[in-house]
């Protein structure tokens, strides 16, 4: 029988494939098998990015009501975001056994103009990596690690000087869902106090959560959900008609910085206590719990297991992995970016206690950096 040439399939056929293929790293491997596959794909099918999200003035609003000038104002400024997800990328299987000492690459991608992909280092927005050939992702163990929605353009309606003044307050985490078939759930975290949660389905007005009197956190994606957390530990979970459900009662105490991290299945939170502006000789506590989803609370986690946690990388990134999978010697490690002037990266062991550089640990120091033994690219600041 003879071999069938896969690359002469119908541009017309491909386009109706990769239109059908719903999971991201499925559509970027099938973009990896040739060229005519790659230009016959769709260059961005995702039903949610890019979207619009307002950006609102000084002082925000004190009565919630307010939030109706941004939906009839025609002159409400708004600003593109667009998705970038975080994978870690394993070289091929027969490489990995040749040679025990290859790292994983820690990498964000999105995707240009023409629907290509784009290499971005996850802390540094400005880096990006330049691949001279394509990656070919179908010999390669690719892993979702997380998704995030950056800025990439600005409705120019209004004048550009006021843009970049500072009375607009931009957000400073956005999640999205799709509900009710491809129906998009947009949730968005302001930076700037009151650091209220605004959120939009469909083409239905802006809204902002309600009965939530203090300051957010942090939200995430959890089962297909967004889920946000106040200061003072309270939880809620946005369900697919905008509805807001409690799934978890506030904390006694805490920490006064909160994360919220998928991990194999669960949700966890990690608080820090004022420990993310430091220096090596200061005390760090960080403390871990996970949901409780019948009884609504938070359970303390008394360990991570082989689990290594990223905390707020970019101040976006929040994620879990396997020591196995980072190909490092153990688990139960956090990884956080500090909040000071410097913005180091941290290795913190929750063993021991002990607290180190990320970029002088051997084992962690190379993982954004794109490895050239196998792969070969050239990185360019944009």
């Amino acid at each position: 029988m003879a071999a069938v040439d896969w690359t002469k399939l119908p541009k017309d056929l491909l386009n109706l494939i990769s239109q059908r293929i719903n999971d991201e790293v499925d559509l970027i491997r099938f973009q990896s098998v040739c060229s005519t596959w790659r230009s016959s794909s769709v260059p961005n099918h995702h039903p949610i990015s890019p979207f619009k999200f307002p950006l609102l003035k000084f002082p925000f609003l004190s009565d919630p009501n307010d939030i109706d000038t941004i939906n009839s104002n025609n002159n409400t400024l708004f600003c593109y975001l667009t998705k970038q997800n975080l994978y870690l990328i394993q070289p091929p299987q027969q490489q990995q056994e040749e040679q025990r000492l290859l790292r994983p690459w820690l990498v964000g991608v999105g995707q240009n103009a023409h629907g290509q992909p784009k290499y971005f280092h996850p802390v540094n927005q400005d880096c990006s990596f330049v691949v001279h050939s394509v990656i070919d992702h179908n010999t390669l163990s690719v892993l979702h690690m997380g998704s995030t929605y950056f800025i990439m353009d600005i409705d120019v309606k209004i004048n550009r000087q006021l843009i970049i003044s500072q009375e607009y307050m931009y957000p400073k985490k956005v999640v999205a869902v799709t509900c009710h078939g491809k129906t998009p759930l947009v949730v968005g975290m302001l930076a700037f106090p009151p650091y209220p949660l605004l959120l939009k389905c469909g083409d239905e007005d802006w809204k902002v959560i309600p009965d939530m009197s203090m300051k957010f956190e942090d939200i995430c994606v959890f089962k297909g959900r967004p889920y946000a957390i106040d200061e003072i530990g309270k939880t809620i979970m946005i369900g697919p008609d905008s509805s807001v459900h409690l799934v978890a009662e506030p904390l006694v105490g805490g920490g006064n910085i909160k994360f919220l991290v998928e991990s194999e299945g669960d949700l966890l939170l990690s608080e820090a206590y004022d420990c993310l502006s430091i220096d090596l000789n200061d005390p760090v506590r960080i403390d871990l719990f996970k949901l409780n989803e019948k009884e609504k609370k938070w359970v303390k986690l008394t360990s991570l297991g082989d689990r290594v946690l990223f905390l707020g990388l970019g101040l976006v990134y929040s994620f879990s992995v396997s020591a196995s999978d980072l190909c490092v010697s153990k688990g139960n490690c956090i990884i956080f970016e500090s909040m000071s002037s410097e913005r180091e990266l941290y290795v913190l062991d929750l063993d021991d206690g002990q607290l180190s550089l990320f970029y002088d640990n051997p084992e962690y120091s190379n993982l954004f950096w794109l490895p050239r033994t196998w792969i070969r690219a050239r990185y360019q600041v944009c």
